[in-house]
């Protein structure tokens, strides 16, 4: 099991996808913005963080970078619609990128991927 921020502005791509990673053995903490989900970066560990590109409050580059400064070693995944923000967010430091939308079987995989990538123990 991972501990995993989940970071995104629509309620309910966020719920589904935290159900999701819940019901693949994962705790997720969601947050609805990059300002929000640093705060939750802050209070609790995470194993790995899932952030939307696109945001208001705190977009996914400047949310990224954030956690790459104080915490190097968590591996961040991107998530967008736009395939040209991905490639970004990969050349910035995204250790994977996904485009929306994905099956959340596709985004578990790649958490799984992560975790095993950077050594981190999924259970």
């Amino acid at each position: 099991m991972a501990s995993i921020l989940l970071i995104d502005d629509n309620p309910q791509f966020r719920h589904e996808v935290c159900l999701g990673l819940e019901d693949a053995g994962h705790r997720v903490t969601e947050a609805s913005n990059g300002d929000e989900g640093l705060q939750a970066f802050k209070s609790d560990a995470q194993d790995i963080v899932i952030t939307d590109v696109v945001m208001d409050h705190g977009e996914g580059v400047e949310t990224m970078r954030w956690i790459h400064e104080v915490s190097p070693e968590i591996p961040v995944i991107a998530i967008s619609a736009h395939e040209d923000y991905l490639k970004s967010m990969e050349k910035l430091g995204a250790a994977r990128s996904l485009q929306k939308p994905f099956r959340i079987k596709a985004l578990i995989e790649t958490v799984h991927d992560v975790l095993a990538v950077y050594s981190i123990p999924s259970s």
